[in-house]
């Protein structure tokens, strides 16, 4: 259900990662969308569903991180997302569009009517097809339900849902290109890694990398060196891909002793990752030989990894930018915060769900 949110504030956009929540508010000023609050926590149980401990922490974090307001548009969880492009008949025939997608997308996913949620846009046509498509997501409402439930019941007002992928491409826009390119948005996030490609203003395509999330190279880094989790995002950040950050004033000897051997995991876990690139840019060439690549862009928590940006340019033909890494998507929220580009963006994008131009 879509309700107006209050006015001079955004809903609360709430991305709900495996390892951290996200949430971002938005305001107006001097006419443009700026962030008002944000905050990201970590979760208390890390791969588990969230329960009511946990959004009663949410609670009280927002309420001290000065949000305003119950509304929030959430994001489906991104593991119970499904997507489809579906064969269409021509828009001129008068056929139920909606009736039809719906079908489809349950024969493609092998869902029952009536028991997910579907969501579709137009397409621009491939150059090798002869029938109009659309591309359609959907979660089913038992994998949903309990979440809207348990937020409901702590007093949240729910007003939307959205994909978390299409709104991370939401808070991209300004950055996505022009529309007869190619442009990609990638999300590294800790449960797996999923790209949309984004062709005249529309995701044209929607993947998911199996087995490339965070929490994968995470696991290699903690193997390697026997530490805890916690422990081996912060080194991750602080080796980077590329070089061990601000070496001037990070004096760590233990970090700049390690990277040497962290830095070729790196190297082979992101090097699987730009193959599956590469393979996802051949079909959108195949689909549309005229629409050259022209940018990928990163977001998520891997998409703040030092360097990440530049290694993937040797390894990819378009050109590839973080999220945050040259100023653009960055803003103070009303505490004087600066809000991370990368790892906020689909909260940022959830938040703007009302603001599409």
């Amino acid at each position: 259900m879509r309700l107006i949110p209050t006015l001079g504030k955004s809903p609360i956009g709430l991305d709900i990662g495996s390892r951290v929540i996200k949430a971002v508010q938005l305001g107006r000023m001097r006419g443009q969308s700026v962030v008002r609050a944000s905050a990201s926590i970590t979760r208390l149980r890390p791969g588990t569903p969230i329960d009511r401990d946990e959004v009663q922490r949410l609670s009280r974090v927002l309420s001290q991180q000065g949000f305003a307001g119950r509304q929030l548009v959430i994001s489906t969880p991104g593991e119970q997302l499904m997507a489809s492009v579906i064969d269409m008949p021509p828009r001129e025939s008068g056929a139920p569009y909606h009736v039809i997608a719906t079908q489809e997308f349950a024969r493609l996913q092998n869902q029952t009517p009536g028991q997910f949620e579907v969501a579709w846009w137009d397409i621009p046509k491939p150059a090798r097809s002869s029938s109009a498509k659309v591309m359609a997501v959907g979660c089913a409402h038992a994998d949903t339900d309990p979440l809207l439930d348990l937020l409901e019941a702590s007093g949240f007002d729910v007003v939307a849902m959205d994909s978390g992928l299409c709104a991370a491409v939401r808070a991209c826009r300004e950055e996505i290109g022009p529309p007869d390119k190619i442009s990609a948005v990638l999300d590294l996030g800790w449960g797996a890694a999923r790209l949309g490609l984004v062709h005249e203003g529309v995701v044209v395509f929607d993947r998911t990398f199996s087995g490339s999330g965070m929490g994968g190279l995470n696991d290699r880094v903690c193997e390697k060196l026997n530490i805890e989790p916690a422990e081996a995002v912060c080194l991750i950040q602080e080796v980077g891909i590329t070089g061990v950050r601000d070496t001037t004033e990070h004096k760590d000897e233990r970090t700049q002793s390690v990277a040497p051997m962290l830095r070729p995991i790196f190297a082979s876990y992101f090097k699987d990752i730009a193959r599956d690139l590469e393979a996802s840019f051949e079909y959108a060439s195949h689909q549309y030989p005229d629409a050259e690549p022209h940018r990928l862009i990163l977001v998520g928590g891997g998409g703040e990894i030092p360097g990440l940006d530049e290694y993937l340019n040797t390894l990819i033909d378009p050109e590839v930018v973080s999220m945050g890494a040259s100023g653009w998507g960055m803003d103070e929220d009303s505490t004087g915060t600066k809000t991370h580009g990368a790892m906020m963006a689909a909260a940022r994008g959830l938040a703007g769900y009302y603001d599409q131009e």
